[in-house]
């Protein structure tokens, strides 16, 4: 997202739309595959909550997974927020005195905001007739 910024920055629209568009597809990558860690995790612990937040990681999942197959982003209804659940992990992890890993989710937490946030700015200049390229 920085390299989107960078090249916004100095003009280079479309190197900025690149790298958004890179910056995105890995923080929903690194989303899914930590969620699904955390559902191991839950599972493991045996708080018994693993096969719900895995359930709701395969919805993710296909959203994703839907909107790549249609070549476009799309403000799709998952009924949780991601985010909200990565909370609850690096929570877990707090208290499990793990604070690096806590820390590290909670920063994937704020990225996966920020992908969502410049989703929204992308439509809401779509819908007004502007260009969107770059706006990351």
């Amino acid at each position: 997202m920085r390299e989107a910024q960078q090249a916004r920055e100095h003009g280079d629209r479309v190197t900025a739309e690149r790298a958004c568009a890179r910056g995105i597809l890995y923080v929903q990558a690194q989303v899914i595959k930590v969620l699904y860690g955390y559902a191991e995790l839950l599972d493991r612990q045996n708080y018994g909550s693993g096969i719900a937040v895995r359930g709701k990681v395969q919805k993710l999942e296909q959203a994703r997974d839907e909107q790549a197959a249609a070549r476009k982003s799309g403000n799709t209804y998952l009924g949780f927020d991601p985010a909200a659940e990565l909370k609850a992990y690096a929570d877990l992890l707090s208290g499990a005195k793990r604070n690096t890993d806590a820390l590290l989710v909670e920063a994937l937490a704020a990225a996966y905001r920020y992908a969502q946030d410049a989703n929204l700015r992308r439509t809401q200049l779509q819908r007004a007739g502007k260009d969107p390229i770059g706006e990351c």
